[in-house]
Protein backbone atom coordinates (compact mmCIF):
# COMPACT_ATOMS: atom_id res chain seq x y z
CA UNK A 1 0.00 0.00 0.00
CA UNK A 2 2.77 2.42 0.70
CA UNK A 3 4.71 1.72 -1.71
CA UNK A 4 1.40 2.61 -4.14
CA UNK A 5 1.08 5.87 -2.03
CA UNK A 6 4.82 6.91 -3.38
CA UNK A 7 4.47 6.25 -6.58
CA UNK A 8 1.47 7.98 -6.82
CA UNK A 9 3.01 11.36 -5.59
CA UNK A 10 6.15 10.93 -7.62
CA UNK A 11 4.79 10.17 -10.38
CA UNK A 12 2.06 13.30 -10.43
CA UNK A 13 5.35 15.62 -11.00
CA UNK A 14 6.55 13.82 -14.42
CA UNK A 15 2.91 15.18 -16.78
CA UNK A 16 1.14 13.38 -18.73
CA UNK A 17 3.44 13.33 -21.42
CA UNK A 18 5.98 10.59 -19.82
CA UNK A 19 5.59 6.84 -19.56
CA UNK A 20 1.81 7.15 -20.70
CA UNK A 21 -0.25 5.27 -22.63
CA UNK A 22 -2.86 6.77 -25.48
CA UNK A 23 -5.87 5.13 -25.55
CA UNK A 24 -7.72 7.65 -27.40
CA UNK A 25 -10.39 9.42 -24.97
CA UNK A 26 -7.16 10.19 -22.69
CA UNK A 27 -3.56 9.70 -22.01
CA UNK A 28 -3.32 6.71 -19.55
CA UNK A 29 -0.23 8.19 -17.08
CA UNK A 30 1.89 6.64 -14.50
CA UNK A 31 0.28 8.85 -12.36
CA UNK A 32 -3.29 8.26 -13.56
CA UNK A 33 -2.33 4.31 -13.63
CA UNK A 34 -1.10 4.25 -9.79
CA UNK A 35 -4.28 5.97 -9.05
CA UNK A 36 -6.63 3.63 -10.82
CA UNK A 37 -4.69 0.69 -9.00
CA UNK A 38 -5.31 1.99 -5.80
CA UNK A 39 -8.70 2.16 -6.44
CA UNK A 40 -9.27 -1.34 -7.62
CA UNK A 41 -7.71 -2.27 -5.01
CA UNK A 42 -10.70 -0.38 -2.35
CA UNK A 43 -13.09 -2.24 -4.84
CA UNK A 44 -11.59 -5.91 -4.38
CA UNK A 45 -11.13 -5.55 -0.58
CA UNK A 46 -14.71 -4.18 -0.41
CA UNK A 47 -16.61 -6.49 -2.55
CA UNK A 48 -14.26 -9.65 -2.81
CA UNK A 49 -12.90 -9.86 0.61
CA UNK A 50 -15.52 -8.53 2.50
CA UNK A 51 -13.27 -6.35 4.06
CA UNK A 52 -14.23 -2.29 5.05
CA UNK A 53 -11.78 0.37 5.01
CA UNK A 54 -11.97 2.92 7.41
CA UNK A 55 -13.37 5.92 5.88
CA UNK A 56 -14.75 8.04 8.97
CA UNK A 57 -13.16 11.61 8.76
CA UNK A 58 -14.57 14.03 11.29
CA UNK A 59 -14.19 17.64 12.00
CA UNK A 60 -12.87 20.41 9.97
CA UNK A 61 -10.92 17.38 7.43
CA UNK A 62 -14.43 16.42 6.93
CA UNK A 63 -15.91 19.46 6.22
CA UNK A 64 -13.17 20.34 3.71
CA UNK A 65 -13.29 16.91 1.93
CA UNK A 66 -17.20 17.02 2.04
CA UNK A 67 -16.32 20.72 -0.28
CA UNK A 68 -14.43 18.86 -3.04
CA UNK A 69 -17.09 16.57 -3.17
CA UNK A 70 -19.58 19.00 -3.87
CA UNK A 71 -17.41 20.81 -6.39
CA UNK A 72 -17.68 17.49 -7.69
CA UNK A 73 -21.27 16.77 -8.15
CA UNK A 74 -21.70 20.66 -9.26
CA UNK A 75 -19.21 20.30 -12.08
CA UNK A 76 -21.41 16.85 -13.30
CA UNK A 77 -24.54 18.76 -12.63
CA UNK A 78 -23.40 21.78 -14.85
CA UNK A 79 -22.97 19.39 -17.75
CA UNK A 80 -26.41 20.20 -17.98
CA UNK A 81 -25.80 23.70 -19.42
CA UNK A 82 -22.58 23.82 -20.71
CA UNK A 83 -21.76 25.03 -24.67
CA UNK A 84 -19.05 22.56 -25.01
CA UNK A 85 -19.56 18.89 -23.78
CA UNK A 86 -16.18 17.64 -24.60
CA UNK A 87 -14.36 20.31 -22.56
CA UNK A 88 -16.55 20.01 -20.08
CA UNK A 89 -16.14 15.88 -19.31
CA UNK A 90 -12.31 16.66 -20.09
CA UNK A 91 -12.09 19.20 -17.13
CA UNK A 92 -14.67 17.11 -14.76
CA UNK A 93 -12.04 14.43 -15.03
CA UNK A 94 -8.90 16.39 -13.58
CA UNK A 95 -11.67 17.22 -10.92
CA UNK A 96 -13.20 13.81 -10.43
CA UNK A 97 -9.82 12.17 -10.25
CA UNK A 98 -8.79 15.29 -8.20
CA UNK A 99 -10.94 14.69 -5.39
CA UNK A 100 -10.32 10.45 -5.54
CA UNK A 101 -7.07 11.79 -4.95
CA UNK A 102 -7.71 13.43 -2.31
CA UNK A 103 -9.97 11.12 -0.51
CA UNK A 104 -7.60 8.13 -0.77
CA UNK A 105 -4.96 10.08 1.40
CA UNK A 106 -7.01 11.10 3.82
CA UNK A 107 -8.11 7.41 3.84
CA UNK A 108 -4.59 6.20 4.22
CA UNK A 109 -1.90 8.78 5.29
CA UNK A 110 -2.26 8.68 9.15
CA UNK A 111 1.61 8.65 10.67
CA UNK A 112 4.07 10.90 10.69
CA UNK A 113 6.46 8.37 9.13
CA UNK A 114 4.22 8.06 6.45
CA UNK A 115 4.27 12.03 5.77
CA UNK A 116 8.19 11.82 6.01
CA UNK A 117 8.08 9.76 3.33
CA UNK A 118 5.67 11.79 1.06
CA UNK A 119 7.77 14.92 1.35
CA UNK A 120 11.07 13.01 0.83
CA UNK A 121 9.62 11.82 -2.70
CA UNK A 122 8.09 15.11 -3.35
CA UNK A 123 11.79 16.80 -2.35
CA UNK A 124 13.37 14.10 -4.96
CA UNK A 125 11.24 15.04 -7.94
CA UNK A 126 11.69 19.07 -6.92
CA UNK A 127 15.20 18.07 -7.17
CA UNK A 128 14.99 16.37 -10.82
CA UNK A 129 13.07 18.97 -11.74
CA UNK A 130 15.84 21.16 -10.90
CA UNK A 131 18.59 19.42 -12.47
CA UNK A 132 16.68 19.29 -15.73
CA UNK A 133 15.82 23.00 -15.58
CA UNK A 134 19.23 23.97 -14.83
CA UNK A 135 20.19 20.80 -17.93
CA UNK A 136 18.05 23.17 -20.08
CA UNK A 137 19.77 26.47 -19.38
CA UNK A 138 23.17 25.06 -19.97
CA UNK A 139 22.98 23.32 -22.93
CA UNK A 140 19.72 24.77 -24.64
CA UNK A 141 18.48 21.28 -25.34
CA UNK A 142 14.88 20.48 -24.34
CA UNK A 143 13.73 17.09 -24.30
CA UNK A 144 10.24 17.76 -23.78
CA UNK A 145 9.26 21.29 -24.69
CA UNK A 146 8.12 22.57 -28.10
CA UNK A 147 10.52 25.18 -29.09
CA UNK A 148 8.53 26.63 -31.70
CA UNK A 149 6.45 27.58 -29.03
CA UNK A 150 9.08 29.03 -26.34
CA UNK A 151 11.86 29.52 -28.87
CA UNK A 152 10.10 31.98 -31.75
CA UNK A 153 13.06 33.53 -32.78
CA UNK A 154 16.20 30.56 -32.53
CA UNK A 155 17.49 32.18 -29.86
CA UNK A 156 18.26 29.57 -27.49
CA UNK A 157 20.82 27.73 -29.55
CA UNK A 158 23.69 30.61 -28.81
CA UNK A 159 22.47 32.88 -26.59
CA UNK A 160 22.09 31.18 -22.70
CA UNK A 161 20.37 34.73 -21.71
CA UNK A 162 17.92 34.12 -23.48
CA UNK A 163 16.96 30.43 -22.22
CA UNK A 164 14.16 29.68 -19.80
CA UNK A 165 13.57 26.24 -18.16
CA UNK A 166 10.19 24.18 -18.78
CA UNK A 167 11.32 21.35 -17.96
CA UNK A 168 8.19 18.52 -18.70
CA UNK A 169 5.37 21.78 -18.63
CA UNK A 170 3.81 23.43 -21.36
CA UNK A 171 5.23 26.40 -20.53
CA UNK A 172 7.36 28.45 -18.05
CA UNK A 173 4.51 29.80 -15.78
CA UNK A 174 3.70 26.23 -15.04
CA UNK A 175 7.08 25.36 -14.35
CA UNK A 176 7.72 28.43 -11.94
CA UNK A 177 4.58 27.80 -9.95
CA UNK A 178 6.41 24.26 -9.25
CA UNK A 179 9.23 25.71 -8.49
CA UNK A 180 7.46 28.49 -5.61
CA UNK A 181 6.15 24.78 -4.66
CA UNK A 182 9.71 23.58 -4.29
CA UNK A 183 11.03 26.51 -2.03
CA UNK A 184 8.45 25.73 0.30
CA UNK A 185 8.75 22.29 0.47
CA UNK A 186 12.43 21.90 0.53
CA UNK A 187 12.21 24.60 3.75
CA UNK A 188 10.38 21.97 5.02
CA UNK A 189 12.61 19.02 5.07
CA UNK A 190 15.50 21.66 5.93
CA UNK A 191 13.59 21.93 9.46
CA UNK A 192 12.76 18.72 9.53
CA UNK A 193 15.99 16.62 9.06
CA UNK A 194 19.19 16.08 11.62
CA UNK A 195 21.78 15.06 8.82
CA UNK A 196 23.77 17.76 7.70
CA UNK A 197 24.02 16.45 3.69
CA UNK A 198 20.30 17.02 3.77
CA UNK A 199 20.47 20.06 5.00
CA UNK A 200 23.39 21.58 2.84
CA UNK A 201 21.26 19.98 -0.18
CA UNK A 202 17.58 20.88 0.81
CA UNK A 203 19.59 24.42 1.16
CA UNK A 204 21.12 24.61 -2.00
CA UNK A 205 17.35 23.28 -3.59
CA UNK A 206 15.87 27.06 -1.83
CA UNK A 207 18.46 28.64 -3.32
CA UNK A 208 18.57 26.84 -6.93
CA UNK A 209 14.33 27.25 -6.88
CA UNK A 210 14.47 30.74 -6.16
CA UNK A 211 16.79 31.54 -9.05
CA UNK A 212 15.17 29.11 -11.90
CA UNK A 213 11.76 31.18 -10.91
CA UNK A 214 13.63 34.37 -11.44
CA UNK A 215 14.74 32.68 -14.86
CA UNK A 216 11.41 31.92 -15.70
CA UNK A 217 10.39 35.27 -15.57
CA UNK A 218 7.00 34.62 -13.96
CA UNK A 219 6.31 37.65 -11.70
CA UNK A 220 3.38 36.18 -10.21
CA UNK A 221 5.78 33.37 -8.36
CA UNK A 222 8.54 36.69 -7.53
CA UNK A 223 6.21 37.91 -5.49
CA UNK A 224 4.36 34.91 -3.99
CA UNK A 225 7.70 33.95 -2.73
CA UNK A 226 8.68 37.22 -1.44
CA UNK A 227 5.03 37.01 0.44
CA UNK A 228 5.37 33.43 1.95
CA UNK A 229 8.69 34.07 3.05
CA UNK A 230 7.61 37.46 4.81
CA UNK A 231 4.87 35.39 5.83
CA UNK A 232 6.97 33.03 7.42
CA UNK A 233 9.04 35.41 9.25
CA UNK A 234 6.27 37.39 10.60
CA UNK A 235 4.82 34.13 11.87
CA UNK A 236 8.24 33.55 13.72
CA UNK A 237 8.38 36.61 15.12
CA UNK A 238 4.95 36.95 16.00
CA UNK A 239 5.76 33.73 18.28
CA UNK A 240 8.65 35.19 19.96
CA UNK A 241 8.10 39.09 20.55
CA UNK A 242 4.91 40.35 22.42
CA UNK A 243 1.61 40.64 19.84
CA UNK A 244 1.57 44.00 20.96
CA UNK A 245 4.46 45.05 19.40
CA UNK A 246 3.63 43.58 16.30
CA UNK A 247 0.64 44.60 16.09
CA UNK A 248 2.72 48.80 17.00
CA UNK A 249 4.56 48.45 14.07
CA UNK A 250 2.57 47.02 11.72
CA UNK A 251 0.53 50.41 12.30
CA UNK A 252 2.98 52.32 12.28
CA UNK A 253 4.27 51.09 9.10
CA UNK A 254 0.77 51.77 7.40
CA UNK A 255 0.24 55.05 8.83
CA UNK A 256 3.43 55.57 7.27
CA UNK A 257 3.07 54.95 3.77
CA UNK A 258 -0.55 56.55 4.06
CA UNK A 259 0.70 59.84 4.96
CA UNK A 260 3.82 59.86 2.92
CA UNK A 261 2.37 60.44 -0.61
CA UNK A 262 5.77 60.02 -2.64
CA UNK A 263 6.25 56.47 -0.98
CA UNK A 264 2.94 55.36 -1.58
CA UNK A 265 3.13 56.35 -5.20
CA UNK A 266 6.06 55.08 -5.73
CA UNK A 267 5.02 51.56 -4.46
CA UNK A 268 1.69 51.63 -6.11
CA UNK A 269 4.12 53.09 -9.45
CA UNK A 270 6.06 49.84 -8.87
CA UNK A 271 2.93 47.47 -7.85
CA UNK A 272 1.26 48.55 -11.34
CA UNK A 273 3.90 48.41 -13.80
CA UNK A 274 5.93 45.57 -12.64
CA UNK A 275 4.24 43.28 -11.09
CA UNK A 276 0.43 43.52 -12.21
CA UNK A 277 1.02 44.21 -15.73
CA UNK A 278 3.21 41.04 -16.16
CA UNK A 279 0.85 38.48 -14.61
CA UNK A 280 0.60 35.72 -16.20
CA UNK A 281 1.20 33.41 -19.45
CA UNK A 282 3.90 34.86 -21.56
CA UNK A 283 2.03 34.23 -24.70
CA UNK A 284 0.12 37.71 -23.89
CA UNK A 285 1.02 40.31 -26.51
CA UNK A 286 2.37 43.79 -25.29
CA UNK A 287 -1.20 44.79 -24.05
CA UNK A 288 -0.95 42.03 -22.07
CA UNK A 289 -2.00 43.93 -19.14
CA UNK A 290 -5.05 45.03 -21.10
CA UNK A 291 -6.13 41.95 -22.65
CA UNK A 292 -5.89 40.50 -18.86
CA UNK A 293 -8.54 43.03 -18.18
CA UNK A 294 -10.71 42.30 -20.78
CA UNK A 295 -10.73 38.43 -19.77
CA UNK A 296 -11.59 39.56 -16.36
CA UNK A 297 -14.68 41.70 -17.57
CA UNK A 298 -15.65 39.18 -19.81
CA UNK A 299 -15.80 36.40 -16.89
CA UNK A 300 -17.98 38.40 -14.81
CA UNK A 301 -20.60 39.74 -18.01
CA UNK A 302 -20.43 35.52 -18.47
CA UNK A 303 -21.16 35.21 -14.25
CA UNK A 304 -24.13 37.82 -14.91
CA UNK A 305 -25.69 35.71 -18.04
CA UNK A 306 -25.61 32.93 -16.14
CA UNK A 307 -27.16 34.18 -13.06
CA UNK A 308 -24.25 33.63 -10.82
CA UNK A 309 -24.29 29.83 -11.47
CA UNK A 310 -21.30 29.96 -13.79
CA UNK A 311 -21.09 28.88 -17.26
CA UNK A 312 -20.08 25.08 -16.61
CA UNK A 313 -16.86 22.76 -16.20
CA UNK A 314 -14.15 24.13 -18.59
CA UNK A 315 -16.24 26.00 -20.34
CA UNK A 316 -15.22 29.69 -20.02
CA UNK A 317 -12.72 29.25 -22.92
CA UNK A 318 -15.46 28.46 -25.46
CA UNK A 319 -17.66 31.54 -23.85
CA UNK A 320 -14.56 33.57 -24.46
CA UNK A 321 -13.99 32.89 -28.03
CA UNK A 322 -17.70 32.61 -28.83
CA UNK A 323 -19.22 35.62 -26.74
CA UNK A 324 -16.90 37.55 -25.76
CA UNK A 325 -18.06 41.52 -24.98
CA UNK A 326 -14.47 43.06 -25.12
CA UNK A 327 -10.96 42.42 -27.38
CA UNK A 328 -9.07 39.46 -26.02
CA UNK A 329 -7.13 38.83 -29.48
CA UNK A 330 -6.66 34.88 -29.59
CA UNK A 331 -6.40 34.75 -25.63
CA UNK A 332 -9.02 32.52 -24.33
CA UNK A 333 -8.33 31.34 -21.04
CA UNK A 334 -9.33 33.52 -18.34
CA UNK A 335 -5.54 33.84 -17.14
CA UNK A 336 -6.74 33.81 -13.04
CA UNK A 337 -7.09 31.26 -10.96
CA UNK A 338 -9.90 32.85 -8.28
CA UNK A 339 -11.33 34.22 -11.42
CA UNK A 340 -12.04 30.90 -13.05
CA UNK A 341 -13.36 29.37 -10.19
CA UNK A 342 -16.04 31.97 -9.83
CA UNK A 343 -16.78 32.17 -13.90
CA UNK A 344 -16.78 28.66 -14.32
CA UNK A 345 -18.72 27.02 -11.15
CA UNK A 346 -20.75 29.75 -10.16
CA UNK A 347 -21.07 31.89 -6.83
CA UNK A 348 -21.54 28.85 -4.43
CA UNK A 349 -18.47 26.82 -5.52
CA UNK A 350 -16.04 30.08 -5.27
CA UNK A 351 -17.58 30.87 -1.79
CA UNK A 352 -16.92 27.46 -0.68
CA UNK A 353 -13.51 27.53 -1.74
CA UNK A 354 -12.49 30.31 -0.30
CA UNK A 355 -13.95 29.39 2.35
CA UNK A 356 -11.97 25.97 2.53
CA UNK A 357 -9.21 28.04 1.87
CA UNK A 358 -9.13 30.54 4.97
CA UNK A 359 -9.42 26.70 6.67
CA UNK A 360 -6.99 25.29 5.77
CA UNK A 361 -4.66 28.10 6.19
CA UNK A 362 -6.15 28.86 9.89
CA UNK A 363 -5.51 25.30 10.79
CA UNK A 364 -1.79 25.07 9.84
CA UNK A 365 -1.24 28.69 11.40
CA UNK A 366 -3.07 27.45 14.64
CA UNK A 367 -0.56 23.67 14.44
CA UNK A 368 2.81 25.80 14.53
CA UNK A 369 1.28 27.80 17.10
CA UNK A 370 0.32 25.60 19.61
CA UNK A 371 1.34 22.06 18.72
CA UNK A 372 3.86 20.24 20.62
CA UNK A 373 4.83 18.18 18.14
CA UNK A 374 7.83 19.69 16.10
CA UNK A 375 7.36 17.50 13.18
CA UNK A 376 3.83 19.21 12.87
CA UNK A 377 5.35 22.67 13.78
CA UNK A 378 7.75 22.38 11.53
CA UNK A 379 5.28 21.04 8.71
CA UNK A 380 2.81 23.51 9.49
CA UNK A 381 5.21 26.52 8.86
CA UNK A 382 6.19 25.50 5.78
CA UNK A 383 2.82 24.76 4.35
CA UNK A 384 1.77 27.97 5.48
CA UNK A 385 3.85 29.97 3.52
CA UNK A 386 3.22 28.25 0.31
CA UNK A 387 -0.70 28.95 0.87
CA UNK A 388 0.26 32.70 1.41
CA UNK A 389 2.24 32.33 -1.82
CA UNK A 390 -0.43 30.66 -3.84
CA UNK A 391 -2.99 33.15 -3.22
CA UNK A 392 -0.27 35.34 -5.80
CA UNK A 393 1.64 32.47 -7.61
CA UNK A 394 -1.84 30.99 -8.85
CA UNK A 395 -2.50 33.21 -11.33
CA UNK A 396 0.57 32.92 -13.08
CA UNK A 397 -0.79 29.95 -14.98
CA UNK A 398 -3.45 30.13 -17.57
CA UNK A 399 -5.27 27.55 -15.23
CA UNK A 400 -4.54 25.21 -12.59
CA UNK A 401 -7.09 23.18 -13.01
CA UNK A 402 -5.58 20.59 -14.65
CA UNK A 403 -1.97 20.50 -13.04
CA UNK A 404 -2.30 16.69 -11.51
CA UNK A 405 0.74 17.60 -8.86
CA UNK A 406 -1.44 20.28 -7.32
CA UNK A 407 -3.94 18.29 -6.77
CA UNK A 408 -1.86 16.09 -5.28
CA UNK A 409 -0.54 18.60 -3.09
CA UNK A 410 -4.32 19.38 -1.69
CA UNK A 411 -4.31 15.80 -1.18
CA UNK A 412 -1.27 15.50 1.30
CA UNK A 413 -2.39 19.25 2.85
CA UNK A 414 -6.39 17.42 3.79
CA UNK A 415 -4.77 14.55 4.56
CA UNK A 416 -2.01 16.38 7.37
CA UNK A 417 -4.55 18.27 8.22
CA UNK A 418 -5.99 15.09 9.22
CA UNK A 419 -3.19 14.08 11.30
CA UNK A 420 -2.77 17.48 13.15
CA UNK A 421 -6.39 16.64 14.29
CA UNK A 422 -5.96 13.63 15.62
CA UNK A 423 -3.01 14.91 17.41
CA UNK A 424 -4.62 14.36 21.11
CA UNK A 425 -3.46 18.32 21.95
CA UNK A 426 -4.14 19.82 18.57
CA UNK A 427 -7.30 18.38 18.45
CA UNK A 428 -8.67 19.79 21.82
CA UNK A 429 -7.62 23.20 19.94
CA UNK A 430 -8.88 23.32 16.65
CA UNK A 431 -11.79 21.13 16.35
CA UNK A 432 -15.17 22.17 14.96
CA UNK A 433 -18.47 22.15 17.37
Amino acid sequence: MGKILYLIVASAFLGAGLFSIDIRIMQLSLYRLSLFAMVFYLLINNLLLDKKVNIRIKDRQSFIIRFYLFWVIYAIYSLAWVLDLTSGLKILFFIGTGFLCIWLFSTFVRKEKDFKGIFNTIFLMIILHNALAWFELQTGRYFFADLKKIDRYNNFSFDKSARVPITVFSNTNDFATLMTFGVFISFIVLLNTKKIWVRILSSFTIISSVILVFRSGSRANMLGIILGVVAISMLIILKKVNKYVIISLGIAGIAFVLLYPPLNERIMAIIRNRVLSRFGSQSLSVKSDEVRGNLIKNGFIFLFNTLGFGTGVGNIEYWMQEKQVFYVGKVFNIHNWWVEILVGYGIFVFMGYIFVYILKTQTLLIAYVKSTSVFIRNTSLGLFGFMIAFIVSSVSSSSNINTEWLWLFWAVLIAFIGYILRDFKMAQKVEIN
